[in-house]
């Protein structure tokens, strides 16, 4: 005699859904309103994480603390009927053909799913939907494609019920380059990218694109390399308000720069700024205009980033190149410097006695292996 899952006590049916790979999970939940509640209560303990590459896959994972937990990874093919034997799988609305492959590791199930589909798009929206309305602690990252307005926001609407989306990446769709269309996109991307912690646009509009908000940003991270129209009234009003900030190809003349960083002084939460400039406009350059502001003081040795994302180094400035700043609230204070073909803005820096005694011992070093470069070699031989 067998006996019907939903007839388990709670307990006994969370470790059922907890052992079983998501596939299976997410196939009995679509079998009736009952056991679509039955796994939602199930699964809302844990968290999970879906990641949506556009015309490609979709990757959920859930979480168990610090561990890896099971993945299912579902790859779009533009393709009807598939040539290989598959089972026919609804997810909401969409009924498609599918073949599947599991391993497991540790503990943990893999499933790895080709869907053949005849709109992509709608699968994948209607998919994303479900999974957002299915999971309560389901958080989301977004790979999308600058295709148009349309596609942008129906992506954006099937997610509207997910707790949080951690990114957005949206980039230059190579058949889609159409100047003015990107325009509206621009404006509709930076509108209802709002909910995203971090945020990445990597197309370009026209020259003559205008953003009419005053509305700060809010983002953990902002990168953009569409940045023509990002005025120093822009950037104070819209992204000082954010943590960190990677602006490319983006030139600011002396007078607008000691704008941005006296506006910071003033109070804001950004942490980590890089302008990185076209060509070497930025290589070289002074920073002279800095010594205005209440504090600032000349750097010549640092603990410091390199790049938004760069581990911490040893770095010996030119005279002119490295100033510390501080907010007039005390709160916070920061290095701006020149590095590379950028200017940067940091909060997290090392400097003082002890960095200078570092830079001291390392030149002694240098300055040895110079002098006594045979004898060097001669150790090292003798090892």
């Amino acid at each position: 005699m067998t006996i019907g899952l939903l007839r388990f006590p709670f307990l006994v049916q969370k470790v059922i859904f907890e052992e079983i790979d998501l596939l299976s999970a997410l196939t009995i939940a679509m079998l009736s309103k009952k056991s679509h509640a039955t796994v939602r209560t199930c699964l809302r303990h844990h968290n999970y994480h879906l990641r949506y590459d556009e015309d490609y896959s979709i990757r959920l994972e859930r979480k168990f603390g610090k561990k890896d937990g099971h993945a299912l990874v579902l790859f779009l093919i533009d393709q009807d009927r598939p040539l290989f034997s598959c089972q026919l799988w609804r997810i909401g609305s969409q009924e498609v053909f599918t073949k599947s492959m599991s391993t497991e590791s540790n503990g943990s199930i893999s499933t790895r799913t080709s869907v053949c589909c005849d709109n992509k798009l709608d699968f994948a929206t209607e998919t994303l939907q479900y999974l957002s309305r299915l999971l309560p602690k389901l958080s989301l990252t977004l790979k999308l494609k600058a295709r148009s307005v349309e596609t942008f926001r129906k992506t954006m609407k099937s997610v509207e019920s997910a707790e949080e989306i951690n990114e957005i990446s949206v980039v230059e769709h190579v058949w889609d380059r159409d100047p003015v269309s990107q325009n509206e996109f621009v404006k509709v991307v930076l509108d209802e990218s709002q909910r995203a912690k971090n945020l990445s646009v990597h197309f370009l509009p026209s020259n003559n694109f205008e953003y009419p908000t005053s509305v700060p940003f809010k983002f953990d991270y902002v990168s953009m390399i569409s940045t023509s129209w990002i005025s120093r009234d822009h950037f104070i009003k819209l992204f000082l308000s954010c943590k960190k900030v990677h602006l490319k190809w983006k030139n600011f003349e002396d007078e607008d720069l000691a704008a941005i960083f006296k506006a910071w002084t003033e109070g804001s939460p950004l942490e980590v700024l890089q302008f990185l400039g076209t060509q070497n406009f930025y290589l070289g350059k002074i920073l002279d205009f800095l010594k205005q502001l209440p504090g600032a003081a000349p750097v010549k040795n640092a603990i410091i980033s390199t790049g938004i994302f760069t581990r911490p180094s040893i770095i010996t400035f030119g005279e002119g190149k490295c100033y510390l700043i501080q907010q007039s609230n005390g709160q916070k204070t920061a290095l701006v410097y020149t590095v590379y073909q950028s200017i940067m803005l940091s909060t997290k820096f090392q400097i003082g006695k002890e960095v200078d005694e570092m830079v001291a011992r390392i030149e002694a070093e240098e300055e040895r292996l110079r002098r006594h470069p045979v004898d060097e070699n001669m150790e090292a031989e003798a090892e």
